[in-house]
């Protein structure tokens, strides 16, 4: 079996099984264009993320993700449902219960709010591209009128409000701490990064009691992302 899709509250959840379990697993939680469906997923159709996804079972690991309702921006509902997910997961899968979770761009708003949520029971987290700010991602998304209105409109809608009060939501609310204690790598493709993402980068890694690693890479370096991720997951498999 490669892998077993199943529903709770409507949303169809994936595991992908390894050929020979390492008995690490990996909560996969990706950008705004992610979904999970019946029999497919995003991360089984796109070229790139299936080979993310070969290259950690080839090296044992057990992952899972969901839909979480589309794009969801780190919705209080995304968040329950992902809590309900690791809850699941560890009760019916035989793997250790401290998991790691690898998280791509807008993913990362979610992300960020487990590793507060779940604390020690999360091992590492790997983020792609991130979105480390609600707030941020509104004033970028504001360079752009038109856009601008079909991105409020889907945070609305994932945050179950009305655009105007969702942007007074946004723009009233504080954004995650990051937990300190939980090892972090950031791998960031050059052609997608903001001009002020290395000084919050620079942020982070000043404020962290854990270390937060930092890889840059061209966009014809892609391939290098699973090595990058299997390495860092690795590394901090020391402690059972």
């Amino acid at each position: 079996m490669e892998q077993r899709t199943f529903q709770i509250d409507d949303q169809w959840n994936i595991i992908y099984y390894p050929e020979r379990p390492s008995g690490f697993s990996v909560l996969v939680i990706g950008d705004r264009s992610h979904f999970v469906e019946k029999d497919s997923s995003f991360w089984l159709q796109h070229p790139g993320r299936m080979q993310i996804l070969e290259h950690l079972k080839g090296y044992g690991y057990t992952l899972f993700s969901s839909n979480l309702y589309g794009a969801n921006w780190g919705s209080p509902k995304a968040m329950e449902l992902s809590l309900n997910l690791y809850i699941l997961f560890m009760k019916k899968e035989i793997v250790n219960k401290r998991v790691h979770v690898l998280a791509e761009g807008a993913g990362a708003l979610l992300a960020l709010k487990l590793m507060n949520e779940l604390g020690n029971n999360i091992r590492s987290v790997v983020l792609i591209d991130p979105v480390f700010s609600l707030k941020a991602q509104l004033e970028k998304e504001k360079e752009n009128k038109f856009f601008y209105k079909k991105w409020l409109s889907e945070v609305a809608a994932a945050y179950e409000l009305e655009p105007a009060e969702c942007e007074r939501y946004i723009l009233e609310s504080e954004d995650s701490v990051i937990a300190e204690k939980i090892p972090m790598k950031v791998i960031q493709i050059f052609g997608s990064m903001r001009k002020e993402q290395a000084s919050l980068y620079r942020q982070i890694q000043l404020a962290r009691k854990a270390d937060l690693q930092l890889t840059y890479l061209l966009p014809e370096k892609r391939y290098k992302i699973p090595y990058q991720i299997q390495k860092f997951f690795n590394e901090n498999e020391e402690s059972l």
